[in-house]
């Protein structure tokens, strides 16, 4: 069914993956965690840089915007090379210029260069966009979903950890000390993952760099599972961001009143979808991704519903955010198993692309999000939400005929 060019590999390593212990899988997510964090320190830290480097705190948003950018452009040109170069001389090269980024960023004398750092920051470390492909190859067939699921747990945890021990970090040794902390701890994890995955033959590679870039498009095009996956996620990705961008102006706000930081510690509750993870993981390995998918949308249909309440309720809007942080996280693993399934020759494009339509779903509502709160208020971004994932829902059929088909095929 795959007509997309594709390099040939001499031996796949999932058959030396398959004694593999968990402590690589487990090795693998705290890696995720720590390098995803490098993309998100900036966030807790923008009050610290403007104090620091004496511009105003606006300005300093600089920082978490290049950083952005450059893990999406990472993405797009490096995580592809997963499909075509041995993923451990791959890796040390990420982490290496990773470490050395964070140091720039650490040294950093102006905003200009520490934005400039960041970018590069972000650019490299994309090493959990390898890893969670390498996984799904690692892992026995029947486990591959729970495998996902455990690196996709590291990842979420390292996203929310990073902007509660950063700004902690930040306060007592200011800010050039949470880049030094986060280049030895990624330093240190990479090493000890790196060591741990099993050594691969050369690829037989016949494809070049800029033919692998252009076989991206014609993925999306030619396989029908992807298309469906990613706009399956992005619209509900795209849900999850338009209230969770816009959730801070309500709890700031009449009624609640709160303090910046007491709002922001609202997000400790998207530890909900990380602890949520490993059972939806070992229900797609027995059952498959489409229920995961359908439920995670319809807790995201709901969630749109409490968040709506939630406006004059706190407890409303605490359940909203548990139901939709553990959707967000249900959605993903599933999508990714799915792809990861389908896709064995090109799961690390398969992740690219799946990934850069997720950014520019979650960009674009972001947008959205904002314009609705400004004409509509919170009212009109609930409204939105619901819409996203009533979209989400009318991809499911498409998905199951495909999946029917494809079972009847498959002996």
């Amino acid at each position: 069914m795959n007509t997309t060019e594709t390099p040939q590999i001499s031996q796949s390593p999932a058959d030396a993956g398959r004694s593999a212990r968990p402590l690589l899988f487990a090795l693998m997510a705290i890696c995720s965690g720590v390098t995803v964090a490098n993309v998100y320190l900036a966030q807790p830290l923008l009050t610290l840089f403007a104090h620091s480097l004496g511009v105003a705190p606006s300005a300093a948003g600089l920082v978490v915007t290049c950083a952005q950018f450059g893990y999406a452009a990472g993405i797009l040109f490096l995580v592809p090379l997963g499909d075509v170069r041995r993923r451990r001389p791959l890796l040390t090269v990420l982490l290496a210029a990773t470490v050395i980024a964070l140091l720039l960023a650490a040294l950093a004398p102006g905003l200009s260069l520490l934005a400039a750092a960041a970018a590069l920051v972000g650019g490299c470390t994309v090493v959990p966009q390898v890893l969670v492909p390498l996984a799904a190859e690692l892992a026995p067939p029947q486990r591959r979903a729970s495998v996902v699921a455990g690196v996709q747990i590291g990842l979420m945890t390292g996203i929310i950890g990073s902007r509660v021990i950063g700004g902690a970090v930040g306060e007592l040794f200011g800010w050039r000390a949470v880049y030094i902390l986060a280049a030895v701890l990624t330093a240190a994890s990479g090493l000890l993952t790196v060591a741990l995955i099993p050594r691969e033959p050369v690829r037989a590679n016949d494809i070049g760099y800029g033919r692998l870039l252009a076989s991206l498009p014609r993925l999306l095009i030619e396989e029908p599972a992807l298309r469906q996956s990613c706009l399956l996620h992005a619209s509900l990705f795209g849900a999850y961001n338009a209230t969770w961008t816009s959730l801070v102006l309500v709890m700031t706000h009449e009624p609640y009143h709160l303090g910046t930081a007491t709002a922001g510690a609202f997000g400790v509750l998207g530890l909900a979808g990380a602890i949520a993870a490993p059972w939806a993981g070992r229900f797609i390995d027995r059952r498959g991704a489409l229920p995961i998918i359908a439920t995670a949308l319809v807790l995201m249909l709901a969630s749109a519903g409490m968040y709506a309440l939630g406006r004059t309720a706190l407890a409303f809007m605490i359940v909203a955010i548990i139901a939709a942080n553990i959707a967000v996280q249900w959605s993903q693993i599933a999508n990714q198993a799915r792809n990861f399934a389908y896709l064995p020759d090109a799961r690390s494009r398969a992740n690219t692309v799946y990934m850069v339509a997720v950014f520019l779903g979650g960009a674009t509502c972001a947008a959205l999000a904002a314009a609705c709160y400004s004409g509509y208020g919170w009212l009109g971004v609930c409204v939105l939400q619901a819409a996203l994932a009533l979209a989400g829902l009318t991809v499911l059929p498409f998905a199951h005929r495909y999946d029917r088909r494809r079972r009847a095929v498959t002996p």
